[in-house]
């Protein structure tokens, strides 16, 4: 197990790591006085960030389960992956056309599962209109042999009409929910159903276009991806599934979504996304985004976390692998919270009691349960709350403006927020070594009071604690899954001095193919200048053993430094490395157009994506 986190002040004298670990020295520039602005997004929403996958939908939770989500948890409804599907299925068909559904008893159907059988907090339009609604393909994808309901549905016709029915139908505008995915992980059932990607990719389009006539207000988008392995077989999987995806249905897409794992979901590599893979994932979208619809529409992960062995199935219950999926959705959540203005919301997947689980294994063994609730059921049917809740209680309280901060090492991830007279400085090791962090830029703050929230998830348990400290820490010892709240109070709100603003610039090619010894090239346009600075943000995808990034890289002639190191691990285990790496870009090498340039010294895979990220000090 691993020891108690040290905070160390800064006239004390940093105490040894355990067992003699020499730790790695890394550098955190914290700018309480100047505002961070991504992309024009500058306030923490934690209806985008702390959110669970449950939904008013859940008719298992009880009233008192929905108020402990809300006000101890302080959680946010993030997706509800069944409602859609199970009003279909409940639902007659029309009389007069029995391949359509019978939409004048939509609204009957809801009222009596929702407002006259359940009361309280389930209906309130705060709950509601915030979250995801997705639907199963195994019930609701049009084709001719299905019978999953009484009406088919045999046409994508008669899913959209459904769909957008019980949306206009079912809700008033104020409660309705504005976000629609049209399937839930479509392409890995595609061979089961049976029917085609491209098929799917069609009916993403009727749907999206029968919803918007009739509801505008809401959003519509997928394609709610399962398997994100997109460098297999050297991208032919990103070109036959998301591409594809984007070709078909693009333009009737509001954003696009995907779900990230740690381990394996449904079919790939069981190994570790979190840090650069996930980083190079979402970057290779943008930029195909950028580059056909002009625009990097906004993505959603609706869902995201670590998958265990035994994946969905009933299990005795274990701290220890309770705890690698609470470093899994920590370390993933501080990498996206960099992005609040590209991703419009991210949900855990951590589900609340979900007595549907139990039914998902052959002759479950009574106490046994899935590992991704928030309650698993014990063997005398009462309940019990998990280590995952730690997650939330992490976070819980935690608000705020985004204040500039650095690390000099990727995988030690630093957030910090002014909230009124609170700053709260957030940091996570995402390495598997421990680090010593040296802080700079709290010196003088004018406290009342210190506290440090700390969350331990290389252990055996997860350990959840908090403490007061006698000054503002100078240095911080972190093991391998730390992650540390500093809670500083002050005597009066911070006074801001400026702000720095972080510009994305995607490059207009992408997917260049590696050849020994020939230049590759990425030229990116409108590219802001000025005082502040610059960072390249390369994704290579190559076989594991080649060298991941090349030998020589310069923009607009000047030679970039090559990193050593990236977020998250080595990737090692993967047939193929994939993962973005940042290189420091001098200010004064930056042009309107700025052209890359670099050259490998051995051929095979594709240099995936190139953003510039400039940062302009205003």
């Amino acid at each position: 197990m691993m020891r108690k986190l040290k905070a160390v002040a800064a006239a004390a004298v940093l105490v040894p790591l355990l067992g003699g670990a020499e730790a790695e020295q890394v550098e955190v520039k914290l700018d309480p006085a100047k505002i961070r602005n991504i992309g024009g997004v500058s306030v923490f929403d934690r209806n985008q960030f702390i959110t669970i996958h449950e939904g008013f939908g859940s008719t298992d939770l009880e009233d008192a389960d929905l108020k402990y989500i809300e006000e101890v948890l302080e959680a946010n409804y993030g997706r509800d992956g069944g409602l859609l599907s199970w009003m279909a299925e409940d639902l007659p068909a029309d009389p007069k056309n029995p391949d359509m559904p019978d939409m004048q008893h939509i609204r009957t159907y809801f009222d009596k599962k929702f407002r006259t059988e359940y009361d309280g907090r389930r209906m309130i339009p705060s709950n509601m209109e915030k979250v995801i609604l997705c639907t199963h393909p195994e019930i609701m994808h049009g084709h001719a042999e299905n019978t999953s309901t009484p009406w088919g549905p045999k046409t994508p016709e008669a899913t959209a009409e459904f769909t957008a029915q019980f949306l206009k139908q079912g809700f008033s505008d104020a409660e309705r929910p504005k976000i629609l995915e049209v399937y839930n992980e479509p392409f890995v059932k595609a061979d089961r159903i049976p029917t085609t990607v491209e098929a799917m990719c069609m009916q993403h389009n009727v749907v999206a276009k029968r919803v918007k006539e009739l509801t505008p207000d809401v959003m519509v988008g997928g394609y709610s991806a399962a398997w994100v392995e997109v460098e297999s077989r050297n991208f032919e999987h990103w070109k036959s599934w998301q591409q594809t995806f984007m070709d078909i249905a693009g333009e009737n897409m509001d954003f696009w979504s995907y779900h990230i794992y740690d381990g394996v979901n449904v079919k790939g590599t069981p190994r570790n996304r979190t840090g650069s893979n996930s980083e190079a994932i979402m970057d290779l979208i943008d930029t195909y985004s950028h580059m056909k619809f002009g625009v990097a529409k906004p993505i959603m992960i609706t869902e995201y976390g670590k998958i265990p062995e035994g994946n969905m199935s009933t299990m005795p219950y274990s701290a220890a692998r309770s705890a690698g999926m609470l470093y899994s959705a920590m370390g993933q959540l501080m990498t996206y919270m960099d992005h609040p203005d590209r991703l419009m919301r991210v949900i855990p997947f951590i589900l609340g009691k979900a007595l549907w689980t139990y039914d998902m294994t052959t002759d479950p063994v009574p106490g046994e349960a899935n590992p991704y609730l928030l309650w698993r059921r014990r063997a005398d049917g009462s309940f019990a709350e998990t280590d995952l809740s730690k997650f939330y209680y992490f976070w819980k309280g935690v608000g705020g403006e985004w204040r500039e901060s650095r690390s000099s090492c990727p995988d030690v991830r630093v957030h910090m927020l002014a909230d009124g007279k609170r700053l709260n400085v957030i940091f996570m090791n995402l390495d598997e070594h421990p680090k010593q962090v040296r802080l700079s830029g709290l010196a003088g703050l004018e406290t009342d009071g210190v506290r440090i929230r700390s969350l331990t998830t290389n252990c055996e348990r997860p350990i959840l604690g908090e403490h007061p400290v006698s000054a503002v820490p100078s240095n911080l010892d972190m093991e391998e899954g730390d992650a540390v709240l500093l809670m500083i109070d002050l005597k009066e709100p911070l006074r801001t001095n400026g702000q720095v603003r972080e510009h994305r610039v995607y490059a207009t090619d992408y997917l260049q193919d590696i050849e020994a010894g020939k230049t590759i090239s990425f030229t990116f346009r409108n590219v802001p200048t000025g005082n502040g600075t610059a960072v390249l943000r390369l994704s290579p995808g190559r076989e594991l053993g080649k060298q991941p990034l090349p030998s020589t890289i310069s923009l607009n002639g000047t030679k970039l430094e090559i990193p050593t190191n990236w977020a998250g691990d080595d990737q090692e285990g993967r047939a193929n490395f994939f993962g973005m790496v940042e290189f420091r870009v001098p200010m004064e090498a930056l042009k309107q157009t700025s052209v890359l340039e670099m050259v490998y010294p051995d051929s095979g895979g594709k240099a995936a994506c190139a953003v510039l990220q400039v940062n302009l000090n205003q």
